[in-house]
């Protein structure tokens, strides 16, 4: 599969997008259609394994996340049809432009194993774009939702 690739401005803080990422991590149900349900089986203080599965189809990623960078990386591992990743990361604003915006950026780059994945890839291109955008877009809305909330709670808070 050629690599898929989608941006998208976010108008809210840094932090909040940040913390939208690492809730897809530990909530993949929250994040992606289709998850029957989802696990962790490693842990440790440089990645984490994950067990999904997206309406019966197994997937299991080596997760490493570098907050320095804003990155967040999805590693196949063992799967039977695709090997590589999928990559999230935060762009922080120009410094130079006071309008800019953060960007959050998914990267798909799944390459097929055998001649069952490239099938797969051929006919579900157009499926998993639309997938990595919403994915996008979800994260995008969320943070801006909870931004929203945020500045509406400090206002209440502000009143007399």
């Amino acid at each position: 599969m050629p690599k898929l690739e989608y941006f998208v401005p976010v108008n809210a803080p840094l932090q909040t997008i940040w913390n939208v990422l690492l809730d897809r991590v530990e909530h993949p149900d929250r994040y992606m259609q289709g998850v029957d349900s989802f696990s962790f089986v490693e842990s440790t203080e440089s990645f984490a394994v994950r067990e999904i599965l997206i309406q019966g189809f197994p997937l299991r990623e080596r997760i490493t996340i570098d907050e320095r960078l804003g990155e967040v990386r999805y590693q196949l591992v063992e799967h039977p049809l695709f090997q590589g990743d999928v990559y999230n990361a935060l762009i922080p604003p120009a410094q130079d432009d006071p309008k800019a915006t953060p960007v959050v950026q998914f990267r798909m780059n799944w390459q097929p194993l055998n001649e069952e994945g490239q099938a797969v890839d051929v006919e579900g291109r157009a499926v998993l774009e639309e997938s990595l955008k919403h994915a996008v877009h979800y994260v995008k809305d969320l943070a801006e939702h909870m931004e929203r909330t945020r500045e509406q709670a400090q206002t209440s808070a502000a009143k007399p």
